[in-house]
């Protein structure tokens, strides 16, 4: 699945930049939520009755399908804010990403110093 939108486009305003880790998680939880859409939009589709005058051509799903990708990649960009399904999902898993190393400083850590 492509970028569903720009990775800062979800992050707090308090948020430091994002690292590495930090960044493809953000990048993932944009991901997600556009497949979150793509299959919302197909079980609304599953609603609709194809019984019709004229039965649904390969074409026409196939296009069907392509237009739900398509919307499903722009759609959560629209939703952009602290209550997206993005920032819950990067939220909730960013907590358990590894804290990075404090910067070094002359006088030894607590754990490093002998008794």
């Amino acid at each position: 699945m492509s970028a569903i939108s720009p990775l800062n486009a979800s992050l707090p305003a308090s948020a430091p930049p994002p690292s590495g880790d930090d960044a493809r998680l953000k990048k993932t939880a944009l991901q997600l939520e556009g497949l979150f859409v793509q299959r919302l939009f197909a079980a609304m589709r599953d609603t609709v009755p194809d019984d019709g005058l004229v039965a649904q051509s390969n074409g026409e799903s196939t296009f069907t399908s392509l237009l739900d990708e398509k919307l499903s990649e722009q759609a959560p960009a629209q939703w952009k804010g602290p209550h997206s399904l993005a920032n819950a999902l990067y939220a909730q898993l960013r907590q358990h990403l590894p804290q990075p190393l404090p910067a070094a400083s002359g006088a030894p850590s607590a754990s490093t110093t002998k008794r």
